[in-house]
């Protein structure tokens, strides 16, 4: 009886011994979360960086740390550290972008431009409709 009682125990601990562990295991992370995850791995301390998430605003920030799910920055902005998974993250880039001293934050440098080149075209096109019209 003492042997049954000493196995079924055994049996009861391997169970459980295995449920546990499965359960903890962290499950593999999608092919661009792993991406970025590399990406944040390769980034030296206070590295200035900005952060695109997949929804929200651009943000910027100085790396802090990465973990195995996530990483940390500090949003140079709102002047507060910032956690995010890497499958919150589209994408990482290497520096702020510019600085807007109207509203006191960085933009992204590549969507003024766009903004600045459309409005000049605008402004030609009408400008050449206005001088075609006079002849």
């Amino acid at each position: 009886m003492k042997m049954l009682s000493l196995r079924l125990l055994a049996g009861l601990l391997i169970s459980v011994m295995s449920f546990t562990s499965s359960a903890q295991q962290v499950s593999p992370l999608s092919r661009k979360a792993d991406e970025i995850k590399r990406k944040a791995d390769a980034l030296g301390p206070n590295a200035a960086i900005s952060v695109i998430p997949i929804h929200g605003a651009e943000e910027y920030g100085n790396f802090l740390s990465s973990g195995s799910e996530e990483l940390t920055f500090y949003d140079v902005d709102r002047k507060t550290k910032v956690t995010l998974k890497y499958t919150e993250i589209r994408e990482i880039k290497d520096g702020y972008g510019g600085y807007n001293s109207a509203v006191r934050r960085h933009t992204d440098r590549t969507k003024a431009t766009i903004v600045i080149v459309a409005v000049v075209a605008v402004l030609g096109g009408l400008i050449a409709a206005a001088a075609s019209a006079r002849n």
